[in-house]
């Protein structure tokens, strides 16, 4: 075989002017208000004459920094606090070295005065005092999910739905592909192929309608593309919004009908004369195979991906067949091998076959595969394909479609395919491994104002922990907190809390361990989140610009919001594309006493965070001690941990991001404590 190298809110105006200006400067200098300039002009009346200097000193900063927007001009921009998640992801250790942040501090140095008037201050205390007692039922009810949740693609009508059903339930599975097959358009730039994936009720709850639409968005096989169902949920959900598909007969034994599945209908298809493009759920791709494939199909009759850490070993989560009689022979070869030893690997298998017929093409002496430990689960004996019609078998570049279970990404990859360390392992791991990675696309970004990544106007409603200096995290090497599980249990049981009651998708924070920056997922059980109703983001979520607001503004709005326990108050910093405040509200102010519910209390009453798109809370104040509020307790005793805990020696404590794979998780399978 060849290798181939491939290549924030309407607030009033501070009475405090000089305060004024360093908000007003520090968020342009952020350019999250790129249209301040006539903004300051209209501010300018509520400052006196003498300051007008100042001002103006602060406007030609902001426009010298504006200016150096454009990338490797080798000069810096000043960014607040809070931009740190947008600008570095976990795998970004030194990414905070090479910004500059602004110098002023949030929470708000002392000088600065309350902007909440007297007679607001008693509105919003009333309003707190009602809501307390709404908080404690809302807590323990499922979040209102019309503003986080999806919008869905258009179903079908009834009568195309289960004509469908009806096809999937009646007709062979020769005659499913078929009337599938008159219905596909094959690219007749591309060899006139088209493409499939398979799937089970596991992959398709998440990924059926995020698969599709890569296809047709990325890939490139719009209206060339069919799934495989290998149960009868995923044939029907997949006829329920019109997607073409070929359902198998169900079976017991999953593990044994993927393996020939896949074999099974490739050998259908180049029978057929139709040449194809086959790749797994778990392959996401950033840019389209098919210009490679218009190459590279010239020179073999099978191309297939290797793996990242092994360029000759063949893996069968991506490859391309060219029709002929030679490519028929392989995959009929390949199953029967395949059907007669049940404990065989199906990529193995196929490895073999394909070197034999490597070696019958270039005249080289065959042997038989006896007691081959390699090419399954126990020795496996076979004699040698003794191929009469050898095909030219093409090895990827293990750089263009990356299949590893740590994958390293670099500007030539076309598609990264998240692996295991055994075969049919659930999806979550590869998933969140995808999204961390930035290579999951998100579906929605065409056909819905409320996707995964693409959201648009109050959809868009984000959280964040800002704890100060953590990168956007959770530390538990912190001197209030250090290696204290129970103090980061309450931190994270606090933060969920304020989602659900909020109404807003959690994005979850880093963890600082003692080493490393790491993602919540591998200490927090998520499916235990899923079950109370939270939504939730990857880690790496807002450094994704595909998530933005716009291509160079990641949110239309944003608020800081902490608790200062040396002067007893809540301290507010608003910003968006317009306006800048700030407030303080003493927490004497509230008939409560309790600081976390009265800091519950403003962020879902007080109108600068209520509107604000993405709220950032710094949570220092709740380090240690009790939880307080029953609402939080009760949610902190329904969150589930890995039993792998957190802090020195433990599981995980030195492991980086960039060495965590699929597998270094306890979804569905942490413990209440």
């Amino acid at each position: 075989m060849d290798n181939i190298a491939t290549r924030s809110l309407a607030g009033g105006v501070a009475s405090n002017k000089k305060y004024i200006i360093i908000i007003l400067a520090a968020l342009a200098l952020a350019n999250i208000i790129p249209n301040l300039g006539s903004q300051h002009l209209k501010l300018n009346q509520y400052l006196r004459t003498d300051d007008n200097k100042e001002v103006q000193q602060s406007n030609r900063r902001r426009d010298e920094e504006a200016s150096l927007i454009a990338i490797g001009d080798g000069k810096r921009r000043a960014f607040p606090s809070w931009a740190v998640v947008t600008q570095c992801s976990l795998y970004h250790t030194d990414c905070p070295n090479h910004l500059e942040f602004q110098d002023y501090p949030f929470p708000l140095p002392p000088a600065t005065q309350s902007q909440q008037d007297d007679e607001g201050m008693a509105a919003l205390a009333n309003k707190t005092n009602e809501w307390i007692d709404e908080f404690k039922q809302r807590s323990d009810t499922d979040s209102d999910s019309h503003l986080i949740g999806y919008e869905f693609p258009a179903k079908v009508d009834d009568a195309i739905r289960q004509k469908c059903i009806t096809s999937t339930q009646t007709l062979s599975v020769e005659d499913q592909l078929d009337k599938i097959l008159s219905h596909l358009v094959p690219l007749k730039d591309t060899h006139n192929m088209i493409a499939f994936s398979m799937t089970d009720e596991t992959y398709a709850k998440d990924m059926l309608h995020e698969v599709y639409e890569m296809n047709n968005d990325i890939v490139g096989f719009e209206g060339a593309f069919f799934f495989v169902a290998m149960d009868s949920y995923t044939a029907n959900m997949a006829c329920e919004f019109g997607y073409p598909v070929v359902a198998m007969p169900e079976n017991d034994d999953l593990k044994k009908q993927v393996q020939s599945t896949k074999v099974f209908m490739s050998k259908l298809l180049v029978e057929r004369g139709q040449s194809f493009l086959f790749y797994e759920m778990d392959v996401w791709f950033v840019r389209s195979p098919l210009r490679m494939l218009q190459q590279h199909m010239h020179e073999y009759d099978f191309l297939c991906s290797t793996h990242q850490w092994n360029p000759g070993e063949l893996n069968i989560g991506f490859y391309a067949a060219l029709a002929n009689e030679g490519t028929v022979n392989y995959f009929e070869d390949s199953l029967i091998i395949i059907e007669e030893n049940p404990l065989a690997h199906d990529q193995k298998i196929m490895h073999v076959v394909a070197d034999d017929n490597t070696a019958t093409l270039k005249n080289r002496t065959l042997q038989d595969h006896n007691n081959c430990g390699w090419c399954g689960h126990e020795n496996v004996s076979f004699p040698a394909i003794k191929a009469t019609n050898p095909i030219r078998v093409g090895r990827l570049d293990p750089h263009v479609v990356v299949s590893s279970l740590y994958p390293v990404p670099t500007e030539g990859t076309v598609a990264l395919h998240t692996l295991a360390d055994m075969p049919l392992k659930g999806p979550f791991g590869k998933e969140m491994v995808a999204k961390e990675l930035g290579v999951w696309y998100g579906w929605g970004k065409a056909t819905s104002k409320a996707g995964y990544y693409h959201r648009e106007g109050s959809y868009r409603r984000y959280l964040f922990l800002e704890n100060a200096g953590t990168r956007g995290g959770q530390s538990f090497v912190q001197s209030k907190g250090y290696h204290d599980e129970r103090a980061f249990r309450r931190q994270i049981a606090v933060l969920a809390t304020l989602a659900k009651v909020t109404n807003r998708i959690l994005v979850l924070p880093q963890v600082l361990s003692d080493y490393h920056a790491q993602p919540l997922w591998i200490y927090l059980d998520l499916e235990s989140l899923e079950k109370l109703g939270i939504v939730y983001r990857e880690t790496n979520f807002a450094s994704n610009k595909k998530s933005w607001y716009s291509h160079t503004t990641p949110f239309a709005s944003v608020t800081q919001m902490a608790i200062v326990e040396s002067s007893n108050e809540v301290q507010l910093l608003t910003g968006n594309q317009t306006t800048a405040s700030a407030d303080r509200i003493p927490v004497s102010s509230f008939t409560t006493g309790d600081p976390l519910s009265a800091f519950f209390a403003v962020a879902i009453s007080h109108p600068q965070v209520k509107d604000s798109e993405a709220l950032f809370v710094n949570l220092d104040h709740f380090q240690g001690g009790h939880i307080g509020s029953v609402g939080v307790q009760k949610l902190h005793d329904k969150l589930a941990w890995c039993a792998w805990g957190i802090g020195h020696g433990k599981k995980y404590n030195d492991k980086s991001a960039t060495h965590l794979g699929s597998t270094n998780h306890c979804y569905g399978s942490g413990n209440a404590v």
